[in-house]
């Protein structure tokens, strides 16, 4: 199953997995509502869902689909070339971080050992050279070790009772933390702030190459 925003993803998603006799697309959302409902109905042996859907987190749907339907393994796929955010991402549990610039065959072949079981990464990710100064959050906007990883735990999508559990802080100090780092980044709210973090990342990322 897929969930992804735009339709014309969904449709090439539909062309790729037909090319294997193992795959068919169960199921096609466009927001994170929809995909919830999707899930619980069809069951999915694979989850593939973009960073952020219709403006809410893809990596909170993905959480939610690990507790809701337990055999459903989470492959992000998406258009971000980002380590960091693929490192959080299948360290919280994720099956697979897949780049949408991918050759389909590629895809098939991640897609083939999520399928057993096994964890993946796209081998595409951190190629790109990347401005270490840009990408990092505590150097680019000047925040303390900890409030850099507080916003990473943000765009994970997580709620900030889930951040002090997972950082073993107190929920007070959590709060401190958002609040701070929404003043230094200059953002107006959490949504905000993920987006400035994801559209400064993928500015970075250029387009795909002509292979060699």
């Amino acid at each position: 199953m897929v969930a992804d925003e735009s339709r014309l993803i969904h449709v090439a998603l539909r062309a790729v997995l037909s090319r294997a006799a193992e795959f068919a697309l169960a199921g096609a959302a466009v927001s994170v509502a929809e995909a919830r409902k999707a899930v619980l109905q069809h069951r999915p042996e694979i989850l593939l869902c973009e960073v952020e859907v219709a403006g809410q987190s893809g990596l909170e749907l993905c959480r939610w689909a690990r507790f809701s339907s337990p055999r459903t393994a989470t492959v992000i796929l998406t258009s971000h070339d980002d380590s960091l955010l693929a490192q959080s991402t299948m360290a919280a549990g994720a099956s697979g971080y897949l780049l949408k610039v991918s050759p389909p065959e590629d895809l098939l072949f991640y897609l083939g050992r999520v399928a057993t079981g096994q964890q993946v990464l796209d081998e595409r990710v951190g190629r790109s050279r990347t401005n270490l100064w840009e990408l990092d959050p505590q150097r680019r906007f000047g925040l303390s070790p900890r409030e850099s990883e507080v916003l990473e735990e943000i765009v994970l999508g997580m709620d900030n009772r889930s951040i002090a559990k997972r950082l073993c802080i107190a929920h007070d100090t959590v709060k401190s933390h958002v609040k701070a780092i929404l003043r230094k980044i200059g953002a107006r709210d959490r949504a905000h702030a993920v987006a400035l973090v994801l559209g400064a990342r993928q500015r970075l990322v250029p387009g795909p190459r002509d292979p060699a």
